[in-house]
């Protein structure tokens, strides 16, 4: 039984982590994955070394406050890694920590793979050659990040979106949007504030307050997604207004099926939404001092995944100062009474979901891979 290293510390990541656990538990039994996760993967059957939820920290200063506790789990990481006598790490997303922990495993002989590349195409290029030195093969899922890869001669796999496996509705928008007793002709209206507590504390009330606005002007439905590191009391203040549901994580993409316009975290929810065709609006906040630190060093003008993709501004962006309540109520009000204004967005995200196809599931591509180099290691 080969021990492998899984790192999956936030909500996407694990997302994409149980379609790598499902692909080697179906296709092999010959492995042992323990490591960085929430309850979604130790249902699947990861052992959980240290809880995703204690690393789920976003920004410069968020996570300057964090270190302490950063630094003992890669430690605890580390140390086990030697006592399993792993056999290879996946480390997925999370670069701050991950290129850090890659250092240290590759040095000590353990193979790293890297699922979802950093993003040097917007920030902190210089990673290149962290990456570089210390993984040992990357699996990019976009395809414009490979002439990057192949410019910079780092060793890597394009295994295309997990996004397009993992997108999946249980029932049609109909039987969903009756389920939750809306009429015909009403607005379901998703909010998604996050994955992080950090997240809904900042967001979630201006979201709030955007829909006290829409009020006025429609007939709404509104649900809130609850992400599963968020703690029931970060969401009090709508557990008490009979007015909004409230709607678990695994219910998720059958809530944005339904939904005719959604105020979502920039993310990948964002990427989501574009997937199923649904209209929203990106917003984001952040510390304030982290926002202009990290604005010096970003590369595009551009923060949602979608817009990155379709190479303009197809969805709104309210970042920082215009994340506010009257700025997101013109925004949805426009997806609402403008059909133009959704047909366009919706006929961009047709675009992008053509230009994220690949030939076999990402987890098979990666299952394939790791277990290839693991048996030629042994030879």
């Amino acid at each position: 039984m080969k021990n492998i290293l899984l790192v999956a510390a936030e909500n996407s990541a694990e997302t994409y982590a149980l379609q790598v656990l499902r692909e080697f538990s179906v296709s092999s039994g010959a492995f042992h994955f323990w490591g960085v996760g929430g309850e979604r993967l130790q249902r699947a059957g990861l052992e959980i070394a240290v809880p995703s939820r204690s690393l789920s920290v976003v920004g410069i200063i968020e996570v300057a406050a964090h270190l302490l506790k950063i630094r003992r789990a890669m430690n605890l990481l580390y140390r086990q890694a030697l006592e399993r006598h792993t056999a290879a790490a996946l480390l997925i997303d999370y670069p701050d920590f991950n290129l850090r922990l890659a250092r240290r495993l590759y040095r000590v002989g353990i193979p790293v793979y890297y699922y979802i590349s950093p993003t040097v195409w917007a920030w902190r290029y210089s990673r290149v050659e962290q990456i570089r030195r210390w993984v040992t093969r990357l699996f990019v899922i976009f395809p414009f990040e490979i002439p990057i890869y192949q410019k910079e001669k780092i060793t890597f796999t394009y295994t295309g979106h997990p996004l397009l496996d993992a997108v999946r509705v249980s029932e049609s928008r109909e039987q969903f949007r009756r389920r939750l007793g809306v009429g015909a002709g009403e607005v379901l209206l998703a909010l998604l504030p996050g994955s992080r507590e950090s997240e809904v504390r900042s967001l979630l009330p201006d979201m709030l307050a955007a829909v006290r606005l829409l009020r006025g002007e429609f007939k709404l439905n509104v649900f809130v997604q609850k992400a599963q590191n968020i703690a029931a009391a970060s969401l009090a203040a709508i557990q008490s207004d009979p007015q909004i549901g409230l709607l678990d994580q695994d219910q998720g993409f059958d809530l944005l099926n339904a939904a005719d316009a959604v105020i979502s975290t920039c993310g990948t929810s964002n990427l989501e939404a574009a997937l199923l065709g649904v209209p929203f609006v990106a917003i984001y906040r952040v510390n304030r001092l982290t926002y202009m630190l990290g604005k010096r060093f970003l590369k595009i003008p551009l923060y949602s995944i979608v817009n990155i993709l379709a190479g303009r501004r197809v969805v709104a962006e309210l970042i920082q100062k215009d994340c506010r309540a009257p700025l997101i109520f013109q925004e949805i009000k426009k997806i609402l009474g403008d059909s133009a204004w959704r047909e366009n967005m919706t006929a961009a995200f047709a675009a992008i979901r053509e230009s994220l196809r690949q030939q076999q599931n990402p987890a098979t591509t990666i299952y394939q891979q790791i277990s290839a180099d693991l048996a030629e290691k042994e030879t």
